[in-house]
């Protein structure tokens, strides 16, 4: 499925990166909703001149994702440079911090909160205008299913009460009358990722020492579920293992060892691209 207008904060780093190149593979209209003084510009200017040769028009808007009114104007112009249609929008960017009780301290849940909760809100409540107009309109948040297991709760609680919020919003929103015919969907990594600096980050819980997976499976699992039907899955929490085999890609190409390998996954499901490819791991800090 080419041509595809997406909308995506945390785009430059890690998890979003890779979902950014899955997605310009397909020659994707791509905004990025993020702060970019982070990066390079000589590395953001060798990225995107690599997206172009994919056929795929990336850009990132500056934006303080803090700030609605900042937000609101970034959507506006993403929407302006595609003919007012968004068809995938993704929540990925976060803020993860190891951090004790006595260190997390009532400023610094805030700010979890504003950046890994209440950005993706008002980033929603932005584009539902947009997503509207689309024939198959999707939102997807990269966000866990809620697990009160104390082993979870109890680790980085800052960071795991703010994600939270977000599932509890890709639930709300997803039921909300409003938002009928646009898919809200949550997706999280099963395994540990080989590759990046945020190993861990995103599965505290699980033993890293079992099977490692590279971000490539987790970007194709992203773009797997936002180009299914809208009205075949809503309100609902994937894994990347769980979405990549029912869509029959294999998944042993995406082991930390495995060679890249090209396959077949033309699916009656709408998994519409002709051949699957694996491909870079995006690094992050």
């Amino acid at each position: 499925m080419s041509e595809l207008s997406v909308i995506i904060t945390g785009g430059l780093q890690g998890i979003g990166a890779e979902i950014v190149e899955r997605f310009a593979q397909e020659q994707s209209q791509i905004a990025i909703i993020a702060n970019a003084k982070s990066i390079e510009a000589s590395e953001l200017t060798k990225r995107f001149s690599e997206f172009r040769k994919m056929g795929s028009e990336v850009r990132v808007i500056p934006t303080n994702i803090l700030d609605d009114a900042e937000i609101a104007q970034a959507v506006d112009k993403a929407a302006t440079q595609s003919d007012g249609v968004i068809d995938v929008c993704v929540n990925a960017a976060l803020i993860s911090q190891p951090m004790t009780y006595d260190e997390t301290t009532p400023d610094k849940l805030d700010l979890f909160y504003q950046v890994n909760a209440r950005s993706g809100y008002s980033l929603m409540r932005s584009v539902h205008q947009y997503l509207q107009k689309s024939h198959n309109p999707h939102v997807l948040n990269i966000a866990p299913p809620i697990n009160l297991d104390p082993r979870v709760m109890g680790y980085r609680t800052a960071y795991t009460v703010s994600q939270y919020f977000r599932s509890m919003l890709t639930v709300g929103l997803a039921n909300a009358e409003q938002w009928r015919g646009i898919a809200c969907n949550a997706l999280w990594p099963l395994k540990p990722f080989c590759d990046g600096g945020n190993l861990g980050i995103y599965q505290s819980h699980i033993d890293v020492s079992s099977a490692l997976r590279r971000m490539a499976l987790f970007s194709e699992a992203a773009y797997g579920i936002t180009t299914q039907p809208a009205n075949r899955f809503n309100g609902e929490f994937f894994y990347d293992e769980e979405i990549l085999e029912m869509l029959s890609v294999p998944l042993g190409q995406f082991d930390e060892h495995a060679q890249p390998q090209s396959s077949d996954t033309s699916q009656d499901g709408n998994y519409n691209h002709e051949e699957h490819s694996t491909h870079v791991a995006a690094m992050i800090d």
